[in-house]
């Protein structure tokens, strides 16, 4: 008989999340306490055997399935779906475009088949979201051929992250029509617009290096500055790649590093290069928070969840200068010992201001539970 746990596997580049949750007599998932864990190393047999360990999971026979996180699915997978051959062979072919993020995932999930091999594995795949955005959003304004005979199109990432956060804060904040921005600031670093738990709107692209200031990737820039560092400078596509997806953003801005953490005690010491990165980051993400806005006609609740966005609380305050305008204040006193999930708006503005704790493993729980009936 099939076990009552669903084991969820968060590859990343450079770390591996395992959770595990209960997977309820509702037809839903439930957390179970202590039951998550992070193995900074590459994604590989010996970390998720590492994660197994922590999880408390010795053999398949408390498991219902196996979850993984998969960050591009194309224009293939719309919804979760068994692992077989033929989906393994798509996420591979699909490494071209997410070449930081489907590889770690494919290697995930060939080592949890070994370690697993008689129980369901289910993908869930980060831009199935974002799939029906409306064209003026995802057609790019380059020739229309590369959309039809290429591909080229925005696809969106960190979509398990956004549905997650916008469904949560449709929770919590009631009633009403539901305008949400969501701000998913970690490594990586998106925004998406979500009018009533449908996306609308989304900062990643055909890749996910378009949009926000990330920690080593670069977010948008005019494309003109590529066109000049390859015919006035010599780079190659191989040194433009390497720089502007591990040299460019905060490490690139500051010379100090990638992780938010050490950017920000660096400024805290005065290091000018550093308060300039910081400076820019928080810049982008609140010029982005009103462009977002604009798509949905208005904005019910601004959402910041990941990494930085659930614990640098000056960041918060930073990027919410400025949007008084369109009814967001930040109280500042509740603001500083925030811990997810929290309200931390001004009384009396028309929009909410939440902190939303990341939940991936939950979209991930639930999209395999769903594909495994």
């Amino acid at each position: 008989m099939a076990g009552a746990f669903i084991l969820c596997v968060n590859a990343g580049s450079s770390t591996l999340k395992g959770s595990l949750l209960e997977a309820s007599a509702d037809g839903g998932v439930a957390e179970v306490k202590g039951r998550s864990v992070t193995i900074d190393r590459v994604p590989s047999a010996e970390a998720l055997d590492e994660a197994l360990a922590a999880l408390g999971v010795s053999g398949p026979e408390a498991l219902c399935a196996v979850g993984h996180r998969v960050v591009h699915g194309g224009t293939e997978f719309r919804e979760p779906v068994r692992v077989d051959e033929s989906v393994k062979a798509a996420i591979a072919r699909l490494s071209v475009l997410a070449p930081l993020h489907n590889p770690p995932a494919l290697a995930a999930i060939q080592a949890a088949e070994r370690r697993f091999p008689n129980v369901p594995h289910v993908a869930a795949f980060d831009t199935a979201f974002f799939a029906d955005l409306p064209p003026e959003r995802v057609v790019y304004s380059l020739p229309y051929e590369w959309y039809e005979r290429w591909g080229v199109r925005r696809f969106g990432f960190h979509g398990l992250s956004h549905q997650y956060a916008s469904g949560r804060a449709q929770a919590m904040l009631g009633g009403g029509r539901q305008r949400v921005v969501v701000l998913h600031l970690g490594n990586g670093c998106s925004a998406s617009a979500v009018v009533e738990g449908n996306p609308v709107a989304t900062t990643m692209g055909f890749t996910p290096m378009e949009g926000l200031m990330m920690g080593t990737r670069s977010g948008s820039v005019d494309p003109g500055i590529l066109l000049y560092a390859t015919r006035e400078k010599g780079l190659t596509v191989e040194a433009l790649d390497d720089a502007l997806n591990h040299r460019s953003g905060l490490l690139g801005v500051s010379g100090v590093s990638g992780d938010f953490r050490a950017v920000a005690a660096a400024a805290g010491e005065g290091h000018e290069r550093a308060c300039l990165a910081l400076a820019i980051y928080a810049d982008r993400a609140r010029a982005v928070v009103g462009s977002l806005a604009t798509a949905m006609g208005g904005i019910d609740a601004l959402v910041f969840t990941a990494g930085v966005g659930e614990h640098a609380a000056s960041m918060r305050a930073d990027i919410c200068r400025g949007l008084e305008f369109l009814g967001l204040a930040i109280d500042l006193y509740r603001n500083a010992p925030a811990v997810p999930d929290a309200d931390v708006s001004l009384a009396g503005g028309t929009g909410r201001i939440l902190v939303i704790q990341a939940r991936e493993d939950v979209m991930i729980a639930r999209a395999a539970r769903a594909a495994i009936g």
